[in-house]
């Protein structure tokens, strides 16, 4: 018997109906909870990069003013990528100094150079009409059992040397002290897989404002630097030493323009 298309229209409605609601339970909802899925690490990272701009409230991220600050960023790892390396050039020691640091370590060599630098700085000191008193003298590094790397003491030879060179040079009127403030005994840090040593020194002397302002300005400049401002003169070799802190007062009323200066400086050493 055949059915009117009324009735057969009418009967495959529940069958499609059936088919329809099977495709939705078997490939539509297994396809929307794998997208839900797919969905949850991004929506995470979003939620992480909103805290990071401080976006917690907002319905969407300004990936303008993202992108200006990602630039922004980059241009500031590279100026900070040249200071590090102008730093790094600053602080790198003269190539016979740290062929010194990596030879095997004699007393008797040091001992015989740091009399040899003593003998011309009393030499230049009076040349200059410089005064030093006998603490300066007795301030040069000496080796003890409490110096783990010996070696290092060329470099704080060099330093002091560098320090009271350079006071000299500044026509400071006298020079009371001057020495290493703690044996060598401190693990050095690590830098960019080098260690980098610090050894401070302590100085103190007297002279008139301009001359010991002039001391100051000195010590952080290399040879060339200290020629084109017009600074005395400084050995070609030598090495740059930092400010740390300093106490600056005058010495007496009836001399106002003379003042003590108690210095401690900081010259660093890089190590493999």
């Amino acid at each position: 018997m055949r059915l009117d298309p009324e009735t057969r229209y009418r009967s495959i409605l529940p069958l499609l109906a059936g088919v329809l609601g099977a495709v939705y339970l078997f490939v539509f909802v297994p396809i929307d909870r794998k997208a839900s899925s797919l969905d949850a690490p991004l929506e995470q990272s979003w939620r992480k990069l909103a805290a990071v701009l401080g976006q917690t409230n907002v319905l969407k991220l300004d990936f303008v003013s993202l992108t200006n600050q990602f630039k922004e960023t980059r241009t500031a790892l590279t100026v900070f990528e040249q200071a590090r390396q102008q730093a790094r050039a600053r602080i790198e020691l003269d190539p016979a100094l740290r062929e010194q640091l990596n030879e095997p370590f004699f007393l008797v060599d040091y001992k015989n150079e740091a009399g040899r630098r003593m003998g011309m700085l009393v030499r230049l000191a009076k040349q200059e009409n410089v005064v030093l008193e006998p603490a300066v003298l007795t301030g040069f590094p000496e080796q003890s059992i409490d110096v783990k790397e010996p070696a290092l003491l060329w470099a704080e030879l060099a330093f002091l040397d560098t320090l009271l060179t350079a006071a000299i040079h500044a026509k400071v009127t006298t020079v009371h002290f001057m020495a290493a403030q703690m044996p060598l005994t401190n693990a050095p840090i690590t830098l960019n897989g080098l260690a980098l040593a610090e050894l401070p020194m302590q100085i103190e002397l007297t002279g008139a404002f301009t001359n010991v302002a002039r001391f100051l300005q000195t010590l952080p400049l290399r040879a060339d630097e200290i020629k084109v401002a017009g600074l005395p003169e400084a050995p070609t070799n030598k090495p740059a030493l930092f400010i740390d802190r300093l106490v600056l007062r005058k010495q007496a009323p009836e001399k106002p323009d003379e003042v003590r200066l108690s210095l401690r400086a900081v010259g660093f050493v890089f190590q493999k």
